[in-house]
């Protein structure tokens, strides 16, 4: 173990000290402190500064020190030793009549109505046996739980669960009993501490903090509390003892820890309760449940110690020159005998010390009641403050973060730290950087600063590497641009290239950083560190810019991001000519787009050219084909990923790869989820691109042509865009070095394609399948190559819908995933485009093709067209048929459509073009065949066909019988009238009247005898007119009589008798055959009813003016007529009709 004399000690002046003064009187100390020798102790309190007096009373004091509570805690006697914890106050004291120590908890959180101080919650004696000792020290610790006190016989006492006792509802006098736990007559017990604080743990470590290696001593506060213990330290005249308290030994009983001791005020417990700092007239030592943890040199008696902080505040005599040479240990560790003290320490005893006041040199004439506050940082091992106080100090205490001295003549005296930026310039002057660094730890500072001056310092005397080390650990804290400029000259590039890798094992390079580092790799020709930069992780960190025990090595863990900008290490690659490398980026971490980009644009057929092929890291992952490894990665990424980025490779691929490719997209189109190995995957001979002229479904498509392969170094969609970092101070500087690469243009970000979830990442238990993409979206790349798009579009058609040009296929549903989310209008239309596009390949390539391929390619259109299950366009099938001159697809449209004159008119356009066509029979014959056909169910085609034979005295003369077969057609089923039929044949002179006279004649004959029969139909007409008229006149002469003939009745048949009725009708009828009231003719009365519903029908329908419309629209004058005749232009109303 080492020690620190005084003279090792640094000295500096960390703190401000200035008067405190009353609030009400700025010339005169704090009322209260007035009275400085009747102050018996204070202590902070988390309800501010506690003072208890030689009176027994207690005053609470806010920070202008002025008291806000006071009470009388032990009456007729004096407080002697105060301790506070979470609002409760303990005291201990003496009072009149009592020869024991009385211990009083109070709550500083409620008070009593009738003292008008804190409520008094516990009291009791401590008196361990029959014989009173006075109480030397107390301890309590935070939770409560336990409060340890000391005896001046040697004795310490240890009540456990105080707090539970505090919290239940019992008297006042029920305090837990407490245990006797140590008890040693010959050594008077000075001081009690708790600590949780390491056995381990060593002062000296902390004064050696090897770069950013973390603080044991720091880092054991932040330790789980499950390997924490908490032990009373028992600090005697002469010796330390420790008494373990948790975890609870089976048999708890204290032990010697160290053999030196401390008198009374002369320890005290560091700032986080690690150990327990011992005042001794040799040195200041650090004692921990485990043993002695560091020693402090500092000779000089010690009047008091006091804790503020990370610092120790010694009080010693001000009357006695310091040594200049270090105590030997030999004196520490002496035997006990030797280091046996008195309880009080006699300052009347003690020599001279020198002492400095603030800085101030010594001085040979002090007070002897004069004392020096001394501030020692035990961790880094200087002196932060030292001054003289010449009318001595009362006591110290630390509250508010200040240094509080309280002289003996009521004086008292604020010492304010510094700011931390001030302490930390000063040690900057001064080159302490390494001190520097062991402050910034023990404050749980940032240490960046630290490390930046260091590393200014280091650079500015010429040791470069010294510098890169500590600049090193200001990444995170500091702009990359700073210490990149000062490294760009060539001779510092390798560590620039330290610093580079850093940034990007951090993940805090931006774009600029990744071009520079690669550029330097570049240039250099490194390969194998190419090879590492691409394939490392990023790496998480607890603290940036720390490292120990807690880092990692970069490469260690699981990163989900790049620990670089991955858009310009790509495209860095690319350019410096490091294809493996740019491929292996883009596909490790997803970039579709880019890697396809580099293995068809970049690596192509492969070859050479490609750096770093030969290098071990990067022969694993040799691409040798590119075309061959897209075609392989694109059917493992499969869905909207290939989708997306196919139509622009797809044409590149086609022309290197066609039958693989064509395979993939039947995959990519034919089955939902990840996509089956290929069947080419092992071939080594690829098909030669098939040339042919461009078809024009492209017309159809309306799909332009773009080029195959863009430019191979193409920026992308954001190639105009700024790449945004944090570093934006450092752009402009990095400009220069930026220049020299091949890298050297600026980064483009990429944005990730839409595909960037791969099929095979689907759930297996998915209910509804990823829709497949549409066929129609890789037409237009087929346009060199018909006969893969023959062969794509016909398997598609069979395995994604069932359909060939036969029948309908069955399906095999454990073949393919076949998806069912797909829009059932979309498939429609798909189906259609597809069966489309496959009629026009059918004729374009039987057009093109030789005899014996055209009739094959031919017959396979006029199977599609024939085909009731193909869903393809008809008007587009027409369209097609139409400009590819295919007779038998024309007609069979027509057929199929109705457009039965447009067959008739097309064989006639044939016969009169005089074009030789190869059809058997001749045009004309094809006219009367189709007339034969059509003509029965479409009347309208003889007369065209009548003027057709006519048109020509070789047609008149070729079907001379079929003119007269049409005839008698035309007579027979009357569809055109003589005259029509003349007018046809007249209107040229090819036809004679000889030709239609025995015709004619038949004709006339019927017309005339059509003419007898109307004549005699009207005559009979006339005369029942005649005699309903007379019949109306008969009934309308009301002169003369009307005889009645009628013997029988008209009901019963019966021979009439009287009574009887007679109608006018001369219709008669017994009185007992007619119903009561009956007034007209039974039967005159049912058959005018049916004369009379019709009636009313037809005035119904008289306003249902659309119906009327639509009989208009079918035949007009039959409809004028029929309403005429039903009443429906003149409707007058309705007739009665009566017997």
């Amino acid at each position: 173990m080492a020690s620190t004399s005084t003279a090792a000690l640094r000295q500096f002046t960390f703190f401000d000290v200035e008067p405190v003064k009353d609030i009400h009187d700025p010339a005169s100390p704090p009322e209260i402190f007035k009275s400085a020798p009747e102050i018996s102790t204070m202590i902070s309190s988390s309800r501010g500064l506690v003072v208890a007096d030689i009176h027994g009373s207690v005053h609470c004091l806010n920070q202008a020190f002025v008291s806000v509570a006071s009470w009388i805690a032990h009456v007729g006697g004096r407080v002697t030793h105060m301790v506070e914890r979470k609002g409760m106050l303990v005291t201990i004291g003496e009072e009149d009549n009592i020869r024991s120590s009385i211990m009083n908890i109070w709550d500083l959180g409620k008070t009593d109505n009738r003292t008008g101080g804190p409520t008094l919650l516990r009291n009791a004696k401590v008196q361990p046996t029959g014989k009173p000792h006075p109480v030397t020290t107390l301890a309590l610790t935070e939770t409560l739980s336990f409060l340890a006190v000391g005896l001046a016989d040697g004795t310490v006492l240890l009540y456990r669960h105080l707090d539970q006792s505090l919290s239940s509802a019992s008297a006042p006098a029920s305090i837990p009993k407490p245990r006797v736990i140590h008890e040693v007559p010959t050594e008077p017990v000075t001081f009690l501490g708790f600590t949780t604080a390491h056995a381990s743990a060593s002062i000296d470590s902390l004064s050696s903090i090897p770069g950013a290696v973390a603080n044991p001593l720091s880092t054991s506060a932040s330790t789980s509390n499950s390997s924490l213990t908490l032990t009373l330290v028992i600090i005697t005249t002469s010796s330390t003892y420790a008494y373990p308290i948790l975890p609870k030994p089976s048999s708890p009983a204290s032990f010697l820890v160290d053999e030196i001791g401390a008198g009374l005020r002369c320890a005290c417990v560091d700032w986080k309760e690690r150990w327990v700092v011992l005042g001794r007239d040799e040195a200041v030592v650090g004692v921990g449940s485990g043993g002695r943890l560091g020693v402090v040199s500092y000779e000089g008696p010690k009047l008091s110690l006091h804790t503020h902080l990370n610092y120790v505040v010694m009080v010693i005599p001000a009357s006695t020159p310091v040594a200049p040479t270090p105590v030997p240990l030999a004196s520490i560790t002496g035997t006990p005998a030797a280091r046996k003290r008195k309880l009080t320490t006699d300052t009347s005893s003690l020599s001279n010390i020198l002492s400095t006041k603030s800085g101030n040199g010594p001085t040979t004439d002090a007070d002897p009641d004069a004392a020096c506050i001394v501030l020692v940082d035990m961790e880094n091992k200087f002196v932060a403050y030292s001054g003289v106080f010449e009318r001595g100090v009362r006591d110290v205490v630390s509250e508010w973060g200040h240094v509080y001295v309280l002289g003996n003549d009521g004086r008292l005296t604020r010492m304010s730290e510094k700011q931390t930026s001030t302490k930390l310039a000063l040690l900057y002057e001064r080159h302490l950087y390494t001190l520097a660094l062991s402050l910034a730890y023990t404050q749980d500072l940032d240490t960046t600063d630290v490390h930046l001056h260091h590393g200014d310092h280091l650079y500015d005397k010429g040791d470069y590497e010294g510098a890169m080390k500590e600049y090193l650990r200001t990444i995170g804290g500091v702009r990359g641009s700073y210490v990149v400029r000062k490294f760009l000259t060539a001779n510092l590039t390798p560590l620039l290239t330290i610093y580079l890798q850093e940034l990007h094992t951090h993940g805090l390079a931006n774009a600029e950083h990744t071009t520079l580092l690669l550029n330097t790799y570049a240039k250099v020709g490194d390969v194998a560190k190419v090879d590492a930069f691409v394939r490392s992780e990023g790496r998480v960190l607890g603290a940036v810019g720390t490292s120990g025990e807690g880092a990692r090595a970069p490469g260690e863990g699981t990163s989900r991001e790049p620990p670089f900008d991955l858009d310009t290490a790509i495209r860095v690659c690319r350019q410096a000519g490091f294809f493996e490398h740019a491929a292996y980026l883009a596909k490790r971490w997803g970039r579709h787009e880019d890697y396809l980009r580099v293995v068809v644009e970049d690596i192509g057929a492969g070859g050479p050219g490609v750096r770093g092929a030969t290098q071990e890291g990067v022969e694993k992952g040799k691409i040798g084909n590119g075309y061959k490894e897209a075609v392989s990665y694109l059917r493992e990424v499969g869905g909207a990923a290939a989708e997306s980025n196919l139509p622009r490779y797809c044409r590149a691929l086609l022309d290197n790869l066609p039958n693989e490719t064509t395979q993939l997209l039947i995959d990519l189109c034919t089955i939902a989820g990840a996509l089956p190995l290929s069947p080419f995957s092992h071939s080594s001979s690829n098909v030669p691109a098939q040339t042919a002229a461009a078809p024009s479904y492209l017309s159809y498509l309306a799909l332009s042509r773009a080029s195959a392969v863009p430019p191979a170094l193409s920026g992308g969609e954001g190639a105009g865009k700024k790449h945004e970092t944090e570093d934006k101070g450092g752009e402009e500087d990095l400009a220069t070095a930026l220049a020299g690469g091949p890298g050297a243009q600026s980064s483009a970000p990429q944005t990730p394609s839409a595909g960037a979830t791969s099929q095979s990442q689907h759930l297996p238990g998915t209910q509804t399948p990823p829709a497949r993409p549409s066929p129609t979206l890789f037409f237009a790349h087929f346009v060199d190559h018909p006969d893969c798009f023959t062969t794509f579009l016909e398997t598609v058609a069979k395995r994604r819908w069932g359909q060939t040009l036969d029948a309908v296929a069955s399906l095999d549903s454990g073949a393919f995933n076949v998806g069912t989310g797909e829009d059932e209008e979309a498939e429609k239309r798909n189906q259609a485009a597809v069966w489309n596009t496959l009629l026009e390949l059918y004729l374009t390539e039987g057009t093109a093709a030789a005899d014996a391929d055209r009739s094959t390619d031919q017959h396979k259109a006029l199977r599609l067209l024939r085909a009731t299950h193909i869903p393809y366009d008809l008007t587009h099938a027409l369209v097609l048929c139409s400009s590819h001159e295919y007779t038998p697809g024309l007609v069979l449209l027509w057929e199929k459509m109705g457009m039965y004159e447009d067959v008739l008119r097309f064989w006639m356009e044939q016969y009169n073009s005089s074009i030789s066509v190869s059809t058997e029979p001749s045009p004309s014959a094809q006219v009367i065949s189709a007339l034969r056909k059509y003509g029965p169910t479409n009347p309208d085609l003889y007369p065209l066909v009548l003027r057709f034979l006519t048109s020509t005295p070789a047609l008149l003369t070729a079907h001379q019988a079929d003119l007269e077969e049409l005839l008698e057609h035309v007579e027979s089923e009357k569809i055109m009238s003589p005259l029509s039929v003349v007018q046809v044949l007249s209107r040229n002179g090819v036809a004679s009247v000889g030709l239609v006279k025995g015709w004619l004649m038949r004709r006339i004959k019927e017309g005339r005898e059509e003419v007898a029969t109307d004549q005699q139909l009207i005559s009979s007409y006339r005369h029942e007119t005649k005699t309903k008229l007379k019949q109306v006149e008969d009934l309308g002469d009301m002169e003369h009589s009307r005889v009645f003939h009628v013997t029988r009745c008209s009901q019963c048949n019966g021979q009439l008798d009287l009574p009887s009725i007679h109608f006018m009708c001369n219709h008669s009828y017994h009185q007992r055959c007619l119903l009561e009231n009956e007034t007209a003719c039974p039967l005159c009365t049912r058959q005018h009813g049916i004369v009379q519903e019709i009636r009313r029908n037809n005035e119904r329908l008289a306003d249902q003016h659309d119906l009327f419309f639509a009989e208009v629209k079918e035949n007009g004058f039959r409809a004028v007529a029929g309403g005429f005749g039903r009443g429906w232009l003149g409707v007058e109303g309705n007739v009665g009709v009566s017997g």
